[in-house]
């Protein structure tokens, strides 16, 4: 493996017969054809992929009996001539992708993946194909929802798992009951999970690194599906029960006070004069755990949003502030707040219950959705129409995250022009949005479930990604998605949701870390150089070891941070960390 500061070149290419190709053959790939190349499928144009995860599986649309990629950036140039792994198909190696993020400038400098095709004697393309791989990993584990999973063993009945997908690996099984089990919520800091379990109600799990398959779970207070858990995981605020939410009263989770009640995770017992609305819906505090978000039913039945003030030291809430009110059929719902606190994640949707309505899923090995099944989708019983949006805290101005969903500009999600291969089908169902609770590689990171096709494998609710611009001033007064990103090592096929980012538990003083966010006490001390491209690694220590709070380190305000080497712009403090904003 070549030093972090040295280019990479991989050509795959110089021996034909290394793949069965005659010398006239590799040649004609080599040139390229004179024709239209073939329609990239995945991933899309303007992709912006995180560092960290499993390589694509790069699709396209049309023959190949042979195929020529190449992948070029400033630091990194891969060359592969080969036969398609699948019709259609190659899957990226893990360590060529592995290499490509380590080479990565960000977005200063994006990849260039060029796909030419032999088919017949006949040379397409290239087809050319632009993405972004950040300078940094998603922080912590992914933790959702799955039905009829192969993982969990679950055979083709009825039966929902939470599954977790660590660092760099595939999913597991973390809690898998005998019933059913999902509406789960993580604390931000990876210490915590409420859970509704069927066998015995409502649970709360203590998170540990590389714990085990079903750990035990403590009983919880009541309504602990979608409960909003403080930061830390101290506290649960229970959503009302004034309507059905996700289906949850429905599913038996209606139980305890009908107004939105905040709990003590650990004992279960009410905390009284909290300040909190009763009609407080799909509730959310913050990554910061200062402001609390949520759709007010009193806001015409459940037409608004609003955010309050919280204050941990008395567990109350103040003053009320409404974000938005709908005045048409569709509604707000699971509002997430970005890391700095400017901005509010969640979607408009048709649907009774806020959710997917079973769209998607598996039920016993049949698809309900758009089965036209009464109440289990929007009109008609198509699968419900659900959008991202996002809407600036200072000013309430709410805009629609086009580029996640399928189109270029929000002129075209106004007039439906997508830039999805598969069309309009592929559009408004996308579901249970979240954020990451810390920035990487100077981005948000948004996880939600969409119904749509991936690639040439078909149609699936099934998870997917998006990086969100983090804007230096605040002000989310346009969109800052980009297209979204597949999440790989999750099981297709099946019906997944409600995927939950939350970090990793923190390490003690002493221990390995690659950054402050690794740590308990927030500090990381690297005693190296930083190099170009390499991602370091020190160990967790006490803040008194650093005069001022390096990138990913913990701070509270913007002087907390050092002044950052080279030609990074400033840090600023975002979510209780230092992070880089990369200039436009």
């Amino acid at each position: 493996m070549p030093s972090s500061g040295e280019p990479v070149a991989i050509d795959l290419c110089a021996d034909a017969n290394a793949v069965g190709l005659a010398d006239a053959d590799l040649q004609k790939l080599l040139v390229g054809g004179t024709g239209p190349g073939a329609r990239w499928l995945y991933p899309y144009d303007g992709t912006v992929f995180p560092r960290g995860l499993g390589a694509p599986l790069l699709m396209w649309d049309g023959p190949a009996d042979a195929i020529y990629i190449h992948i070029s950036a400033k630091a990194f140039d891969y060359k592969v001539c080969v036969k398609p792994t699948m019709p259609g198909q190659y899957q990226l190696p893990e360590d060529v992708w592995m290499t490509a993020g380590q080479k990565t400038y960000g977005k200063s400098e994006p990849y260039s993946v060029e796909l030419t095709t032999l088919s017949a004697a006949t040379v397409a393309g290239p087809s050319v194909q632009k993405f972004i791989i950040a300078q940094a990993n998603i922080k912590g584990s992914v933790y959702y929802n799955s039905y009829n999973s192969s993982i969990a063993a679950m055979g083709g009945g009825f039966g929902g798992v939470v599954l977790r997908i660590p660092p760099g690996k595939s999913a597991e099984v973390f809690i898998s009951d005998p019933g059913c089990n999902g509406c789960h919520t993580v604390s931000a800091d990876g210490s915590r999970m409420l859970s509704q379990v069927s066998a015995g109600g409502g649970q709360a799990f203590q998170l540990v690194a590389g714990g085990p398959t079903n750990p035990p779970g403590d009983m919880a207070g009541p309504r602990t599906a979608w409960g909003a858990l403080y930061p830390d995981g101290s506290k649960y605020l229970a959503s009302s029960a004034v309507i059905d939410i996700g289906n949850t009263i429905m599913g038996g989770g209606g139980g305890g006070p009908q107004a939105a009640t905040l709990y003590d995770s650990m004992s279960g017992q009410p905390v009284t004069s909290t300040g909190i609305p009763a009609g407080a819906l799909m509730p959310m505090f913050s990554p910061d755990g200062t402001l609390l978000v949520f759709n007010d039913y009193a806001l015409d039945n459940a037409h608004g949003l609003a955010i309050m003030s919280y204050d941990a030291n008395t567990h109350s809430a103040t003053p009320m502030k409404t974000l938005l009110q709908e005045t048409g059929t569709l509604r707000p719902g699971w509002p997430f707040v970005l890391p700095d606190n400017h901005g509010v994640v969640f979607v408009r949707t048709d649907a009774n219950t806020f959710s997917g309505e079973g769209a998607g899923i598996n039920f016993g090995g049949v698809n309900v959705g758009g089965l036209g099944i009464p109440g289990l989708g929007g009109a008609g019983g198509e699968p419900p129409i659900s959008d991202l949006n996002i809407v600036d805290i200072t000013s309430g101005k709410v805009t629609v995250l086009a580029r996640a969903m399928g189109f270029l500009t929000e002129v075209d999600a106004e007039t439906g022009n997508t830039y999805l291969p598969f069309g309009p089908s592929d559009l408004h169902h996308n579901y249970f949005p979240t954020v990451s609770p810390v920035a990487a590689g100077g981005y948000f990171w948004v996880f939600f479930d969409s119904l749509r096709n991936y690639g040439n494998l078909g149609v699936g609710r099934q998870l997917w990604g998006a990086a969100l611009e983090i804007q230096a001033d605040g002000s989310y007064v346009e969109d800052p998605s980009h297209p979204a990103f597949y999440l790989p090592g999750q099981e297709f096929g099946t019906g997944n949701h409600r995927a939950f980012t939350a970090l990793d538990p923190c390490k003690m003083d002493g221990n390995s870390c690659t950054s402050g966010i690794d740590c308990c006490g927030g500090f990381c001390y690297i005693d190296t150089a930083p190099q170009e491209f390499a991602e370091p690694i020190g160990t967790c220590t006490p803040k008194q070891m650093k005069a001022c709070s390096q990138k990913d380190d913990r701070c509270r305000s913007d002087i907390d941070c050092c002044m950052p080497m080279g030609n990074d712009p400033p840090y600023s403090c975002i979510g209780g960390f230092c992070a880089a904003i990369p200039l436009n």
